[in-house]
């Protein structure tokens, strides 16, 4: 099916000559390097390496606070900034918090028949999760479901908790937390959106996080 007028003569005076331009928008580039973390994240996990890969993958948390408070604080983006700025920033979220679960879970488990439904599960309610939020947005001011990212932190902090504690049970627990997750992300609960404060809390965390995975 050909495009319609619209889409293709849509922003034609406002689009970039490059591809490459899109990244010259600050919150953009900063989506861009979130979306970077997580595929480096996804590729130390399948070496093997899942420390590693989840010290990476925890500043795409940062990140995707990061690009949206950019944005609301920039006065003049252009149309098609703001268009490929949403696009970026929902496939980043999939990758580091759809895409990294299922691997980490299937690689640290040896691909376990609960571990590997539970990455499923998780990685499809972040498909219907982002989807929502692409239709929907923001309602009343507050997220309708858990927000996608969450799960980076989340799932950091089992991981580690299980490490130094349960290692046996780093798999059971670990399927055990994405299946909730899951569960969260398609309850109608309202969370709260990103503040400053909030963000520098994260910061803080994986600060501390990334120094404990990797000491």
């Amino acid at each position: 099916m050909e495009p319609s007028q619209h889409s293709t003569s849509m922003h034609d005076s406002a689009c970039p000559t490059a591809v490459l331009e899109i990244v010259a928008d600050l919150p953009n580039a900063i989506t861009l390097t979130g979306a970077l973390c997580a595929v480096v994240a996804i590729t130390f996990a399948l070496a093997g390496k899942p420390d590693a890969a989840l010290s990476c993958v925890l500043w795409c948390h940062l990140t995707d606070s990061l690009d949206g408070l950019v944005a609301r604080r920039m006065e003049m983006r252009s149309p098609i900034a703001q268009e490929t700025g949403k696009a970026m920033d929902m496939l980043a979220d999939f990758l580091s918090a759809g895409i990294f679960p299922l691997v980490l879970l299937v690689m640290l488990t040896g691909a376990s028949p609960p571990s590997v439904i539970a990455g499923i599960l998780i990685c499809s309610a972040g498909m219907l999760r982002l989807s929502y939020f692409d239709a929907v947005g923001i309602a009343g001011g507050r997220f309708v479901g858990l927000p996608l990212p969450h799960n980076i932190l989340v799932l950091a902090l089992v991981y580690l908790l299980a490490r130094e504690g349960l290692p046996q049970a780093l798999g059971n627990l670990l399927a055990t937390t994405a299946i909730v997750l899951t569960a969260l992300h398609v309850a109608p609960l309202r969370f709260a959106k990103f503040s400053v404060g909030t963000i520098a809390a994260s910061a803080a965390y994986i600060a501390v996080m990334n120094w404990l995975l990797l000491a």
